[in-house]
């Protein structure tokens, strides 16, 4: 019994002492203040990256960039089957970043590909695009962001 008693002192102790954290629990704090922000091209796409975008337009920082985007989107049929009906849809995203600091230019091109199935029930299929959409959009906000945070 005693040795019951001891455990269940013990543990607690152990567990908050060990300072556990998880890895990305922390803010990434990117020392660099986005300007502004010109758009052209696809405006849903454009939409998505000026909402991710906007947390850094808000910092203070010595680090200034102005960018411009011109973004497309393409779906295009990749297979059909033998009655003519397209089965799978590739759908490409392309942002092109032109990043201005201080009077250098650097370009930056991100190209993000992926299937779709053709669904029968066509909402399903749309909330499915614009799930795959915004996951594209994150990783290519993910990548711009380490791309300015080394420049």
């Amino acid at each position: 019994m005693k040795k019951y008693i001891y455990i269940f002192i013990f543990i607690p102790f152990l567990l908050l002492g060990c300072d556990y954290s998880p890895i990305y629990s922390k803010k990434n704090d990117y020392n660099f203040k986005i300007e502004k922000i010109e758009f052209n091209g696809d405006a849903e796409i454009n939409n998505l990256i000026d909402k991710k975008l906007k947390k850094y337009t808000k910092k203070i920082s010595d680090k200034k960039f102005d960018i411009f985007t011109s973004s497309s989107y393409k779906k295009i049929s990749q297979s059909k089957n033998l009655s003519g009906k397209t089965t799978n849809y590739l759908i490409t995203i392309e942002t092109n970043f032109k990043i201005t600091k201080e009077n250098k230019i650097k370009t930056l091109i991100f190209k993000e590909e992926f299937l779709i199935k053709n669904f029968s029930n066509k909402f399903e299929e749309n909330n499915f695009e614009k799930i795959k959409k915004e996951n594209s959009i994150d990783l290519i906000i993910s990548k711009l962001i380490v791309q300015l945070s080394q420049i």
